[in-house]
Order: structure tokens, then sequence, then C-alpha cells
């Protein structure tokens, strides 16, 4: 018998939300490596932890690490302005496609 049926349905919930979160990271994470000419795979795992919450586990080469650390860098240089920010606060989580309860 599976042990997913006795699973309280909060925690299939959980489960869920932890696959969406890295399927959702790692279309970005590729969307943002294609675009800087990284050419490299992410591995993203999804979990959930001990206190019920959705994790993922992220790995990456060391090129792909190295260009975002780059990346970082540079938006340390270049803070966005007020303006930018105001313009990126957007709904991030869930996609509008994958709301909860979806």
């Amino acid at each position: 018998m599976s042990d997913r049926a006795s699973q309280p349905a909060e925690r299939r919930d959980d489960g869920r939300h932890a696959l969406r979160l890295a399927a959702e990271l790692r279309t970005r994470m590729e969307r943002w490596l294609d675009r800087h000419r990284v050419a490299s795979t992410p591995v993203i795992s999804p979990y959930v932890d001990r206190a019920g919450e959705p994790k993922v586990l992220i790995r990456l080469d060391a090129h792909a690490a190295l260009a975002m650390i780059v990346e970082f860098e540079e938006q340390q240089r270049h803070p966005a302005t007020p303006g930018d920010r105001a313009a990126r606060q957007v709904r991030i989580w869930p996609p509008e496609h994958q709301a909860p309860g979806a």
C-alpha cells in the first residue's frame, strides 16, 4: 500500500507546491542561462522540509554559478531606481496559470 494515501492532504499540497516552485524556477533559470549564453542545465530538486515548508535544492556547474555571481555583482554596482523596483513589483508566486488549488 502506498505511503501517499496515509499522508494528510496538507502535506500532499506542500509537495505539489514544491514541485510547481521547482518547475517555475527551472524554467526561469534556463531562460536566464540561455539569454546569457551559458551552456548549462541547472538541477532543481523539490522537497518538503520537516516543518512542512516547500523547498528546492539548486545544483549548478561552476560556469553557471560564476555567471550568476557576476550578474549579482553587476546588479549591486548598478542598483535599480525606485521606478525600476516599482515596475518589478509583480506577483511572482504562484504563477497565474497555477494558482493555489489548481
